[in-house]
C-alpha cells in the first residue's frame, strides 16, 4: 500500500510541476502577443496585416485565454488534491505557520467560513427568495 501511496504522490508532484510550467510558458506567451497586438495596431499596414490575418490577430487572445483558464481549473483541482498529502507531511508548527503568512498575505477572509457563517449566509438568501 506504501508503493502506491509513494507513486500517486510522485504523479502528483510531476502533474503540479507540468502546470507550473504550462503556465508560466502561457503568461509569456500572453507577453509576446501584447507586443504583437501592439505592434499590428500601430503599423501603417494595419489593415493589410488584418485583411490578411485577421482570424489569428483576432483568435489567438481568445486561444490564450481559454488555455490559461483550463491551465488555472487544472492548478487548483491540483492543491485541493495536494492539500491533503502536504498537509499530512507537515508537523503542527509548520501548517500554522503557513496558515499565519497565508492570512498575513491574504486577510483574514481567505479563510474557511465556519458553519455558522454559512448558516447565516444561507438564511438570508432563503428569506430574500421568499419575500421577492
Amino acid at each position: 500500500m506504501n508503493d502506491r501511496r509513494a507513486g500517486s504522490q510522485a504523479v502528483w508532484a510531476l502533474l503540479t510541476e507540468g502546470v507550473t510550467r504550462a503556465r508560466l510558458e502561457a503568461h509569456r506567451i500572453q507577453h509576446m502577443l501584447d507586443r504583437g497586438l501592439l505592434m499590428v495596431e500601430q503599423s501603417e499596414e494595419k489593415d493589410h496585416l488584418y485583411q490578411m490575418a485577421g482570424d489569428v490577430i483576432t483568435g489567438m487572445p481568445e486561444r490564450l485565454n481559454a488555455l490559461m483558464v483550463a491551465l488555472d481549473r487544472t492548478s487548483l483541482a491540483l492543491s485541493k488534491m495536494g492539500e491533503d498529502f502536504l498537509s499530512s507531511r507537515l508537523p503542527l508548527s509548520e501548517k500554522n505557520l503557513v496558515e499565519e503568512a497565508v492570512a498575513a498575505a491574504f486577510g483574514a477572509g481567505q479563510q474557511r467560513h465556519s458553519d455558522e457563517s454559512v448558516r447565516r449566509v444561507a438564511e438570508r438568501y432563503i428569506k430574500e427568495r421568499l419575500t421577492t
